[in-house]
């Protein structure tokens, strides 16, 4: 690693990604830091070695390489991913754009569903969505149009950033891939390449461009230039082989997730003390739910074979609700997390009292917890295919506090939800109204196993706007009072979408990078 670049980015999902291609592209010297390592189709866990599903879980001290980092928070947990590429490793491929009624309270004057088309737009060159084809057929999409047919609410394949298709090289960035072979694994890692993810895609394409992309380095501090002009120096924590060391650049760019870049910002703010009051503000879940209709008897609902297709498929749309209703799936093996809502306990033994004792320390401060290998046990469930697994989105409040908190200086996310009460009635609602039509008996839930809300679409906490006294950046992720630092990721975003993020994060990103690029002189 050289000691200075054009540009620092750090992280490596939609935004990271995507900014490091844009800028690489056009001839700048990039460099990537990601705390994540770099993942190839065969290091991901294999069926047959479920008994080491554990290792999932990343831990900067005792599994750096793990693929899942969930964290332990006093309202909430959160579940997001770590490695080359971010959370496009482990979600469920979805390419949504949001509906436009969304941008118009709480965002930028400048942020509308016009204004970002063309930016989604952009994304397809290298995401490529495509519906789900009709051959081979799945049990699954039948099963959930069955179900939507009965519940008057017809059932839509979603556009998925999936090749589906012979073996090739991507045209975007040239890497080989095959086509979807309907293993159920998008959410623990795709072994044929089929996902368009960001790390086959964008991240490629900026190395081919020259981008250095450094796994396995955590950023842990951020200095601020000492004059106009000069340049930002960060400092890492090298989580592989190698040593501890800094890298600068004039232009510094936050991309490490919606909780990375928060906590990063949190933890530097002496160092940065003009960061805007906004900052840890609007945090939300997206409104994220989940329901599982349980042996399902309505005609054409049984056998839904949940873990033979991509692990999405279909939604249902509530529109007047601002609910959506996607089907799940799971990965064959990972049935057993269905008998977690039949009340069978998630974890006994020693397991269960290590876990209370952590819920313990979060509730007296030390928060921001991440879950480690050892609190899981190692067991394989038989499937279960009678179950129709609802994920669900809706437009929560947005309205979390994200903190240090006294006197540990642990980051952590405040929400009460009561706010949001009517947005979860409503998805609770659809899912009873849904669950019946299948005349299937529901389990609802909001709580993950951990006893707190769980969400795996955490956003907001550097909010945008169009004044520093509500947004930490404005409409092109610049952040005020800073010169050279922006944030392009899930941060930025100052609302609940209510679908799956994924795609408006990379738009937002595909914005920011463009005026990034044409704001350098020549």
């Amino acid at each position: 690693m050289e000691r200075a670049y054009d540009v620092v980015v750090v992280g490596s999902g939609f935004g990271g990604g995507i900014t490091a291609c844009r800028l690489a592209e056009a001839g700048k010297r990039v460099c990537v830091l990601e705390r994540g390592k770099r993942f190839t189709g065969k290091d991901f866990l294999k069926v047959e070695d479920l008994d080491d599903a554990p290792k999932l879980l990343w831990h900067h001290v005792f599994n750096p390489g793990g693929l899942y980092d969930i964290r332990m928070m006093r309202h909430v947990t959160v579940v997001t991913a770590a490695g080359v590429g971010g959370g496009s490793l482990v979600y469920a491929s979805v390419q949504l754009r949001a509906p436009a009624d969304l941008f118009e309270r709480g965002w930028p004057e400048a942020i509308t569903r016009t204004e970002l088309d063309p930016w989604y737009d952009r994304t397809e060159e290298a995401l490529e969505p495509r519906t789900t084809p009709p051959d081979p057929p799945l049990d699954k999409v039948r099963a959930f149009a069955a179900t939507g047919e009965h519940a008057h609410h017809p059932a839509n394949l979603l556009p998925l950033a999936v090749h589906f298709g012979e073996k090739r090289k991507h045209p975007f960035s040239q890497v080989e891939q095959e086509g979807c072979q309907n293993l159920g694994r998008c959410d623990i890692g795709c072994p044929v390449n089929a996902m368009n993810r960001v790390d086959i895609t964008y991240v490629a394409r900026a190395e081919s461009y020259g981008a250095e992309v450094h796994p396995l380095h955590m950023v842990t501090t951020i200095d601020p230039p000492e004059r106009e002009g000069g340049n930002w120096r960060v400092a890492y924590s090298n989580l592989g082989e190698g040593d501890d060391g800094t890298v600068e650049a004039p232009i510094l760019v936050l991309a490490a997730g919606t909780l990375g870049t928060s906590r990063l910002l949190l933890q530097n703010r002496k160092r940065l003390p003009e960061l805007s009051p906004a900052l840890g503000t609007c945090f939300s879940g997206n409104g994220d739910a989940l329901g599982i209709a349980l042996d399902p008897q309505a005609e054409g609902t049984r056998n839904a074979d949940n873990g033979h297709g991509p692990v999405m498929t279909s939604k249902l749309d509530f529109p007047d609700r601002h609910v959506i209703i996607a089907d799940g799936g799971l990965p064959p093996g990972f049935e057993g997390i269905l008998e977690i809502s039949r009340g069978i306990k998630f974890l006994t033994g020693w397991r269960r009292l290590l876990l209370r004792m952590q819920r313990l320390l979060v509730l007296f401060g030390l928060s921001d917890r991440p879950l480690r290998p050892r609190h899981l046990p190692r067991r394989k469930r038989e499937p279960d295919r009678d179950a129709l697994i609802f994920l669900m989105m809706g437009r929560d409040a947005a309205d979390g506090r994200m903190r240090l908190t006294w006197p540990f200086n642990r980051f952590d996310i405040r929400w009460d939800m009561a706010a949001s009460k009517r947005t979860f009635d409503d998805l609770e609602r659809s899912a009873k109204e849904v669950a019946k039509a299948a005349n299937a008996d529901l389990h609802y839930a909001l709580d993950g196993p951990l006893g707190t809300y769980a969400t795996s679409h955490p956003l907001g906490g550097c909010p945008m706007a169009d004044d520093p006294e509500h947004g930490v950046v404005d409409d092109l992720g610049r952040v005020y009072n800073y010169p050279g630092l922006y944030v392009l990721d899930g941060s930025i975003v100052p609302t609940a979408i209510g679908v799956n993020p994924s795609k408006t994060i990379a738009a937002l990103a595909e914005r920011g990078a463009a005026s990034l690029v044409a704001g350098f002189p020549p």
